[in-house]
């Protein structure tokens, strides 16, 4: 074939060929509970604040975002296989998992405020004395780990923060491993403000929740200036769902 014809030829083959576009459409993995205010990707109409910011942003990036929730455990093993993110994730994690350690993690979007929960009369209840604790099925109560070989106290695995809660609520359990917002949100929806309070002298966690990709790196960046840029929505979706980033004093 002439030179000049083959050229010709590879134009019009590349003008006629439809460029690849660029990925626009993601899974994001979550934990299959009720996290409420924090997340709730139980069912396609479940609310929550990380449900909005995220939803918000893939619409600042013309992207579309479908949720996968997954077993705790199972979850942080999905990365690279049946989904693209993964959503609360944090790096300090990755040890207690056995999964991906390569996976790159976004600014903090949120903090989790890990507290003891109590009723009002064993407030200032010691490590010495605490033997019974709720803590919910997949999570890892860090803090309370490191701590047993030193104290006599039992974990027990309840399937949600409700039954946490209601445990504590009836004397059943001294007390219960569950994030203070969610724990309000609990108590509120059952007419109970205040009828649990934080133990000051036990274990207390301000763990910050990212955003995790192996693969999507770049979107992982438009993340971070997202955060940036959107503060006030950020923050007013905060003051909507009841979110605080730190204990009342």
């Amino acid at each position: 074939m002439d030179k000049s014809l083959a050229a010709v030829f590879v134009m019009l083959w590349l003008w006629f060929t439809p460029a690849v576009a660029a990925q626009t459409e993601f899974v994001v993995g979550t934990e299959d509970l009720n996290f409420y205010p924090h997340y709730d990707f139980t069912s396609a109409d479940s609310q929550g604040f990380a449900n909005e910011v995220l939803q918000l942003f893939a619409r600042s990036y013309g992207y579309q975002f479908s949720f996968q929730p997954l077993p705790v455990k199972r979850l942080y093993h999905e990365l690279d296989n049946l989904v693209d993110f993964i959503y609360p994730d944090n790096p300090n994690w990755v040890k207690y998992q056995g999964s991906q350690a390569s996976r790159l993690f976004s600014e903090p979007l949120i903090y989790n405020l890990g507290t003891t929960l109590v009723l009002p009369a064993n407030k200032q209840i010691r490590l010495d004395q605490f033997r019974t604790l709720a803590v919910i099925h997949g999570f890892t109560p860090t803090a309370w780990l490191t701590l047993r070989g030193q104290y006599r106290f039992k974990l027990y695995e309840v399937p949600n923060a409700v039954s946490a809660v209601n445990l504590v609520l009836k004397g059943e359990l001294q007390g219960a491993d569950v994030e203070y917002n969610v724990a309000q949100q609990v108590l509120r929806q059952q007419q109970q403000p205040g009828a649990l309070v934080v133990a000051d002298n036990l274990p207390m966690t301000r763990v910050a929740f990212h955003l995790s990709t192996v693969r999507h790196p770049q979107v992982l960046q438009q993340f971070n200036r997202f955060l940036l840029s959107h503060q006030a929505e950020i923050s007013a979706l905060k003051q909507k769902y009841q979110l605080t980033d730190s204990l009342p004093q």
